[in-house]
């Protein structure tokens, strides 16, 4: 018997790319929108070699994540399964350092090759809704901690508030094959350490 292998994410484009077509025949922006369609097969190609289907669901992946846009020391390590989502992660850094979960947030892949300076021209996994793009986009919401090639992108960004820009280094520490229960005061997801105030 063959082991079943895990489906990894699929962008979501619905007829995209037949809309954007079909707009290039009437419009007078068919430079830009060919640009779209360039750049949006960029982004699959990264997201089609950042994620993997080879990482277990079940395992215990902890996280350090640190604030950017302070000179003081502030950082969280959070717990989570791998099957729990970037949604999640997110919603554990924002309510660990206190603020409301009312703003979008992303997820920048980084790699450590990258030679980027802006991070917001970065490929990213958006929450649900939020985005504006000109091509769709990963959502956090479907994309699991399990999804993603840790070899090849050991650290990511996460920004919180495109407005204020509140930026975060988010760093793999670890990998726990196994859930021990007695190592965790609750249930995961979960902060396991921190320092500083938000």
């Amino acid at each position: 018997m063959t082991k079943k292998t895990r489906k990894i994410p699929k962008i979501k484009e619905g007829d995209f790319k037949q809309i954007i077509k079909n707009a290039m025949k009437t419009s007078e922006h068919k430079e830009y929108l060919d640009n779209v369609l360039v750049d949006y097969a960029k982004y699959e190609k990264i997201f089609a070699s950042a994620f993997t289907d080879k990482n277990d669901l079940n395992s215990v992946y902890v996280f350090k994540i640190t604030y950017l846009n302070s000179s003081r020391e502030i950082w969280r390590e959070v717990a989570l399964l791998g099957k729990h989502t970037f949604d999640d992660l997110a919603d554990e850094v924002i309510w660990w350092m206190s603020w409301e979960n009312d703003h979008m947030h992303a997820f920048m892949l980084w790699n450590i090759g990258d030679k980027e300076d802006n991070i917001y021209k970065l490929p990213a996994m958006y929450s649900e809704g939020w985005e504006d793009d000109p091509h769709p986009t990963y959502k956090t919401t479907e994309v699991k901690i399990a999804d993603l090639d840790y070899k090849k992108y050991p650290k990511c960004r996460f920004v919180f508030d495109f407005g204020d820009g509140h930026e975060f280094e988010v760093e793999l520490l670890r990998i726990e094959k196994k859930f021990d229960r007695k190592l965790y005061d609750c249930p995961l997801p979960t902060c396991i350490d921190m320092r500083g105030v938000a």
